[in-house]
């Protein structure tokens, strides 16, 4: 498939990975990589089962960090939605990576967020069934051209979970790092210096606050594919919200102290 056809070919849709068609989807990202310079993730992950009774704020980020380790080590990843784009914000390319090995039945989960990506459409039985293999996936992603590429910008919304399960997912399930500066050593290994939490830009931008769908309301973007609580349709809508920051608030740039710092564990 020729990138030109890719352009022309595509509505804005969200392209639905599972095994059978995993390779494909890689060859389409490996041709599009060097085009574009923006990559927004977000996950889908069986909610939160190891917390504290101390409220967040009264923790170090450190030991915010543990919380992050203890789930991320101990949850299987179900959705990884991932959105190519270039500044313009034209022609951006999402997908959804749908993984297999998280069985309701027997995993660790969180019951009310399995019943809320239930109610958003996901479908356990397929993913379990017919799910993208974690380990095929990891070989795929280091020959993308996406991770160790000092041109890419990586965007998430409260991104310490999406960060911490994308870094799992590529060192082939190994248990992340004790200690949170040698995972973020291992964050700018991997993703460079130029990672941002939307959350945390938005506290730069005077009238934005809240989540994700409150804060595209703010902006008047609208969510034009997918689900709520869907990663594919989520990436494509936290980058839509970035791209609107960027012309409203950032016309200059983002300085580079808004880099690297996840909410989730520097800060809330």
């Amino acid at each position: 498939m020729a990138l030109n056809q890719t352009r022309l070919n595509r509505a804005v849709q969200v392209r639905h990975v599972f095994e059978h068609n995993l390779a494909h989807e890689f060859a389409v990202i490996r041709q599009v990589a060097e085009t574009y310079q923006y990559v927004t993730i977000d996950t889908e992950f069986p909610g939160l089962v190891y917390q504290t009774t101390a409220h967040p704020r009264d923790l170090s980020p450190e030991q915010r960090y543990s919380l992050v380790k203890a789930n991320v080590d101990n949850l299987k990843l179900i959705q990884l939605g991932l959105t190519l784009s270039n500044r313009h914000g034209d022609n951006a390319i999402t997908w959804e990576f749908n993984f297999r090995g998280f069985d309701p039945m027997t995993d660790l989960h969180a019951p009310t967020s399995i019943q809320l990506l239930k109610s958003q459409g996901i479908d356990f039985w397929k993913n379990y069934t017919q799910g993208v293999d974690p380990d095929r996936f990891a070989y795929l992603f280091w020959s993308s051209g996406l991770p160790c590429n000092s041109n890419k910008i990586w965007i998430t919304f409260h991104g310490a979970y999406d960060i911490a399960f994308l870094m799992k997912l590529i060192m082939s399930r190994q248990q992340l790092p004790d200690q949170m500066h040698v995972f973020f050593y291992l964050v700018t290994a991997y993703f460079g210096r130029d990672v941002f939490d939307v959350k945390h830009l938005i506290k730069s931008c005077n009238g934005l606050y809240g989540g994700l769908e409150n804060v595209a309301k703010l902006l008047k973007v609208e969510r034009v594919v997918g689900r709520a609580h869907n990663a594919g349709s989520d990436s494509l809508l936290t980058w839509a919200i970035y791209n609107k920051m960027l012309k409203i608030f950032f016309k200059e740039g983002i300085e580079a102290r808004h880099a690297q710092i996840l909410c989730g564990m520097q800060e809330l």
